[in-house]
C-alpha cells in the first residue's frame, strides 16, 4: 500500500507543492523577519539617539551650572570655561534634540522635549544673569538669585522634565528590545522547523525514489516475464501460420492443377463436340429442315465459346502457375510489338496510338506482354463507330496520394502508367467489376470476350507487386492506370517455381 502511494503520480505532485509550499513560506518568513529586525533597528537606534541628544543637553546644562558657580566663588575666568562652551554649542544641542523628537515613537515626546528646550533656555538665561551681576561686582544679587525659590523651582523642573523623557524613551528602547529578543527566539525556533522540515522532505524523496526504483524493477521483472511468454507465444503462432501457409500453398497448388486438368482435358470431348458438329454442317446441313440447321448453329456456336472460355481459364491459371522470371523488359519494345499485333485492328478502326517513352523494368516479359495486350485490345474493342478511336499511353512518377495504398511503397521504385482512351466508357461504380474472373458489363451481341482479360490483367500486376485500376464515365472513354515497381521481384516467388504441371 506504501509503496502504491509513494510511486503514484499525485504523491509526487502533492510532494512537489508541499515542498514549493514550505519553500515559500520559509522565504517570505526571511523577508518579514528581515523586515522586522530592520525596523526594530531602526526604532532603537531613534530611541538611543533621543536619548542620547537629551542627555547631551543635560550633562552641558549641569556643566555650565558648576562653571557659573565655580566662577561665583572664585571669581575665575578659567571656570566659565565650560559655561561659554555650553553657550556656543546650546544652538546646535537644541537643534540635535528638536530633530531626534520628531522621529520619536511616542507622540508626546516632542510636546515634552519643548518644554525641556524651554526650560534650557530660562535656565541658561539666569546662568548668564549671575555671571555678568559677578562680572560688575554686583556678588550679593548674584547669590540672591542663586539661592532663590525660583532659581530651584526652575532646576527641579528641569530635571523632572529630563527624567520623565528619558524614563520614557529608556521604556521604549526597552520594549524594542524585548521585541527584538522575541524576534531571535522566534528565528531560532523557526529555523528548527525549516530544519525539521527539510529533513523530512529529504526522507520522503528518499523514500519515494527508493519506491520508485522498487516498483521500477517489479515491472521490470514483470516486462521481462510478459516478454518471454509474449515470444513463446509469437514463436506458437509463428509455427502455426507456418503450417497455414504450408498448407494454404499446397491447396493453390491443388487449386491451380485442378483447372488446369481440367481446362486441359475438357478440350479433348469439346474438339469431338466441335468436329462432328462441323461434319453435320458440312455434309448432312442440306438434310436438315430449318430448325435443326438453327439447333446446330447453337451448339457450334456454345462449343466455340466453350473453347474460348477454356482457353481463357488456362490463361488465367497461368499467370501464377506458369510465370517466368523476372528480366530487365523494355516496355516501349512490348508496346510497340502489341501495337504490331493490332495492326490490322488499328487499320480497321482508323485508330490513332500516341505513346510515350517508358523506362525498362523487371518483370516477366511475356505477361506485360499479354497485359497491354488485353488493355489495347479492350480499347479498341469498346468504341463506337462513328468515332476514330484515340488511345494514349503515358509514363509517369506516381505521387504520395497514388502510393498510399501500396503496401510495399517504400521498398522500390515505382512507375505509373496510364492507358487513355475515347471509347463508351462505363459507368464508375463498375470499376472494381470489370477485373473480376467473367465479368461483363455488355451483351455477347453487342462485344465478343469471355470477360477475363481484365482479371488477367490485374492478376498480372500483382504479380509484379503491382496495382491496377480504372476511372471512367459513359460516352468520356476509359483512363486505366497501372502502378508497377522498376526493381521487384515476383509476388509469392518462393512457391512460384514449386510447380511443375504440365503444358497446355
Amino acid at each position: 500500500m506504501l509503496n502504491k502511494v509513494f510511486s503514484s503520480l499525485y504523491s509526487w505532485v502533492i510532494m512537489v507543492v508541499f515542498v514549493i509550499a514550505i519553500i515559500t513560506a520559509n522565504s517570505f518568513y526571511v523577508v518579514q523577519t528581515l523586515d522586522d529586525l530592520s525596523a526594530l533597528e531602526a526604532r532603537l537606534f531613534t530611541t538611543s539617539r533621543v536619548i542620547s541628544a537629551v542627555n547631551k543637553l543635560h550633562v552641558a546644562v549641569l556643566r555650565a551650572e558648576s562653571g557659573q558657580r565655580g566662577f561665583l566663588l572664585t571669581e575665575d575666568e578659567a571656570y566659565l570655561e565650560e559655561y561659554t562652551q555650553t553657550l556656543n554649542n546650546f544652538t546646535a544641542l537644541a537643534d540635535e534634540v528638536e530633530v531626534s523628537a520628531l522621529a520619536s515613537d511616542l507622540p508626546e515626546q516632542s510636546e515634552r522635549i519643548d518644554k525641556l528646550l524651554a526650560l534650557t533656555r530660562v535656565k541658561i538665561n539666569g546662568m548668564v544673569r549671575i555671571v555678568e551681576l559677578v562680572r560688575v561686582g554686583d556678588l550679593a544679587q548674584a547669590f540672591t538669585l542663586l539661592e532663590s525659590d525660583r532659581g530651584l523651582d526652575l532646576y527641579n523642573d528641569f530635571e523632572n522634565m529630563f527624567e520623565r523623557i528619558d524614563s520614557s524613551e529608556r521604556d521604549i528602547q526597552g520594549t524594542h528590545l524585548a521585541s527584538l529578543m522575541k524576534l531571535r527566539r522566534d528565528s531560532v525556533n523557526t529555523l528548527l522547523i525549516s530544519s525539521g522540515t527539510t529533513l523530512f522532505l529529504i526522507i520522503s524523496i528518499f523514500l519515494l525514489l527508493k519506491a520508485n526504483i522498487r516498483e521500477n524493477e517489479k515491472h521490470k521483472d514483470t516486462l521481462v516475464d510478459v516478454n518471454e511468454d509474449l515470444e513463446h507465444k509469437i514463436s506458437e503462432r509463428t509455427q502455426e501460420l507456418r503450417i497455414y501457409a504450408d498448407e494454404l500453398a499446397r491447396s493453390n497448388r491443388e487449386l491451380e492443377d485442378f483447372a488446369f486438368v481440367a481446362s486441359h482435358d475438357l478440350q479433348e470431348p469439346l474438339r469431338k463436340i466441335r468436329a462432328f458438329g462441323n461434319r453435320l454442317d458440312s455434309g448432312y446441313k442440306d438434310v436438315m429442315d430449318e430448325r435443326g440447321q438453327d439447333f446446330l448453329a447453337r451448339m457450334l456456336n456454345a462449343a466455340e465459346r466453350m473453347s474460348m472460355l477454356i482457353s481463357d481459364l488456362l490463361s488465367f491459371s497461368r499467370v501464377s502457375t506458369r510465370g517466368k522470371d523476372f528480366e530487365q523488359v523494355n516496355v516501349g519494345d512490348v508496346i510497340d510489338g502489341v501495337l504490331g499485333d493490332l495492326e490490322i485492328a488499328i487499320e480497321e478502326k482508323g485508330a490513332n496510338v500516341v505513346v510515350q517513352d517508358i523506362p525498362t523494368i523487371r518483370a516477366d516479359k511475356s505477361q506485360i506482354d499479354q497485359l497491354f495486350l488485353n488493355l489495347l485490345s479492350n480499347a479498341l474493342k469498346f468504341q463506337t463507330a462513328d468515332k476514330e478511336p484515340l488511345i494514349e499511353i503515358t509514363a509517369t512518377t506516381p505521387t504520395e496520394a497514388d502510393m498510399k495504398d501500396i503496401l510495399l511503397a517504400d521498398e522500390y521504385d515505382w512507375i505509373k502508367i496510364q492507358i487513355s482512351d475515347n471509347g463508351i466508357g462505363f459507368e464508375q461504380s463498375f470499376a472494381e467489376k470489370i477485373f473480376a474472373p467473367f465479368q461483363r458489363l455488355h451483351g455477347r451481341s453487342e462485344y465478343k470476350g469471355t470477360g477475363i482479360g481484365l482479371a488477367v490483367c490485374r492478376r498480372i500486376v500483382e504479380r509484379h507487386n503491382g496495382q491496377i485500376s480504372a476511372k471512367s464515365s459513359p460516352g468520356e472513354g476509359a483512363t486505366f492506370t497501372i502502378l508497377l515497381p522498376t526493381n521487384s521481384e515476383p509476388f509469392g516467388s518462393l512457391n512460384n517455381h514449386g510447380d511443375t504441371a504440365h503444358d497446355a
